[in-house]
């Protein structure tokens, strides 16, 4: 059965989420974003590798399955925790954007991403899809972490970064499957899944 935990690895905690909520919710926001954009000639929805690429595929589908606009798609990549972890006294974090599309000025994007944590990331990609002439940058999150203890300049970004599609908000944990990855593990779970951190900050 594939919605289980693999093998009662005890690297995780248990399940989150489970795929039949996956499936239901990310119709939904299909159905949010079709309404949204109801008027528009095309929608460019940007995901964010490595992360967002599931997530994205099954919205996508969803939006064609309920007659959206005309999508364009692009695919970027963004590197911004490296292998540290993250800090409750962060103030910021440097972000590095390659693969930006070309030739989006005047485009409506919607940015798709896995999970909104601390919002480094977003909030850079956002600014820089904005410079290069988008009309609009709406923000697609499947997951959205509760931090539990956000330094001021993380609750200075988080209060100017509020996603307009939300799947599901998650606490504060770590969490893996959909896409969600701890050093390239549990990607292909099909479900989300609550990772037992102290075998992994060994």
């Amino acid at each position: 059965m594939p919605d289980r935990l693999p093998a009662e690895d005890p690297r995780l905690e248990r399940i989150l989420i489970h795929p039949e909520g996956i499936r239901t919710r990310v119709a939904e926001m299909a159905g949010q974003i079709v309404a949204d954009a109801a008027q528009l000639p095309r929608l460019r929805l940007v995901g964010v590798l490595k992360g967002g690429w599931v997530f994205l595929a099954d919205l996508a589908r969803a939006i064609r399955r309920q007659d959206g606009p005309h999508v364009l798609y692009e695919f970027i990549r963004a590197s911004t925790y490296g292998n540290g972890i993250k800090g409750d006294d962060e103030t910021e974090r440097d972000v590095t954007i390659t693969g930006l599309p070309e030739d989006i000025e005047g485009d409506h994007i919607i940015l798709v991403e896995d999970i909104l944590d601390q919002g480094f990331t977003l909030a850079a990609i956002r600014r820089s899809l904005l410079a290069k002439g988008a009309a609009s940058v709406r923000v697609c999150v499947f997951l959205d972490k509760q931090i539990d203890s956000p330094s001021p300049a993380v609750r200075a970004i988080r209060a100017q970064l509020i996603p307009d599609y939300v799947g599901f908000q998650v606490p504060d944990r770590w969490v893996v499957g959909y896409g969600l990855d701890i050093d390239e593990e549990f990607r292909d779970l099909p479900y989300i899944a609550i990772a037992r951190e102290e075998h992994f900050c060994s």
